[in-house]
């Protein structure tokens, strides 16, 4: 049984003690807070997690605990935070695609957005299709180009979903794409700077490597920070997935005081000097969304997601 099952198997049997452990104390927090991540220490996100938490930490006046946990693009930190009880104690940083579409396309993911309770978030990521340096495309249309006269083109895909797009693509193109899953971003990075793939769904990572690899193309709803030249996939006239957030999420059924609390302290730590220079450092704009806002958000993404999957599940 895989982890994720073991995860899903447990939370069916914690969620009818969710709302028994959700009342707490006006004074909240009265001791340190869990914070999961869904990914390895020195990524993107743990990198941002720990000096936000540290920021955190001066207006609750409690420390934040940094509790790796990869696996399944943060769908097993998901799952151990839907088990979680809903008291403001266990919290998780992650993107916001770990909450509103990976169990779209992952089934032991066994989750649905309602399961969690968004805090807010405060930047983006920057999702791309990347490709090395010495490859004859430097934009989405002259990869299209090149993978018509190269049959069998090398694709980089990390989850289900990172090759959903470029499935689209490949149907409406007539192209013939050779789809080569790889561990993590580690695998997808290491391909490309050793040039084993043609093109790999990027969360960002690809950016700390400007002379070796190329952004072609925003999978986002917005063209990226770092590369404002280049399209977004709806720009070239295919379907585009949902476009990522950093967001601050806990279990469903969080009272709305400690909410409210988290919030305010993730906006206001999410705006120092601090925080704002190692999200400039790593190319993550600065996006603040708040509780409500937030879950509409998702809710919204969710539904997307959706639509792409029918897409790519039609006859042809």
């Amino acid at each position: 049984m895989t982890i994720l099952k073991k995860l899903a198997a447990a939370a069916a049997f914690a969620t009818a003690s969710l709302a028994a452990g959700a009342a707490l104390a006006a004074d909240y927090p009265t001791k340190a807070i869990t914070a999961l991540i869904g990914y390895g220490a020195g990524g993107g996100t743990d990198t941002i997690g720990r000096v936000l938490f540290e920021e955190m930490k001066e207006t609750l006046g409690q420390q934040i605990i940094v509790v790796n946990l990869p696996g399944a693009a943060s769908s097993v930190a998901a799952l151990k935070l839907k088990m979680a009880k809903p008291d403001g104690y266990t919290l998780m940083l992650a993107p916001s695609t770990a909450v509103a579409t990976n169990q779209i396309w992952n089934p032991a993911a066994d989750y649905e957005v309602d399961d969690f309770t968004m805090i807010g978030s405060i930047a983006a990521y920057q999702p791309a299709f990347a490709a090395p340096m010495d490859r004859p495309y430097d934009t989405f249309d002259e990869f299209v180009a090149f993978a018509k006269e190269n049959p069998g083109a090398k694709v980089a895909t990390i989850t289900p979903a990172s090759k959903v797009q470029l499935e689209l693509v490949a149907r409406q193109e007539g192209l013939e794409l050779n789809f080569v899953p790889v561990k993590g971003g580690a695998g997808m990075i290491s391909g490309l700077l050793g040039g084993d793939f043609d093109i790999a769904y990027s969360g960002g990572a690809h950016q700390k490597y400007p002379d070796k690899i190329k952004t072609i193309a925003s999978t986002g709803e917005e063209r990226l920070v770092a590369s404002p030249d280049i399209k977004t996939m709806n720009e070239y006239g295919y379907m585009s997935s949902y476009g990522s957030k950093l967001v601050l999420v806990g279990p469903a059924g969080m009272p709305e005081d400690v909410v409210a609390t988290l919030e305010n302290a993730l906006l206001e730590a999410g705006r120092t000097e601090s925080v704002r220079q190692v999200m400039a450092n790593l190319d993550f704009p600065p996006v603040e969304k708040g509780s409500a806002e937030l879950m509409e958000e998702v809710k919204a993404a969710h539904t997307a997601e959706l639509k792409l999957k029918e897409a790519v599940s039609a006859p042809n």
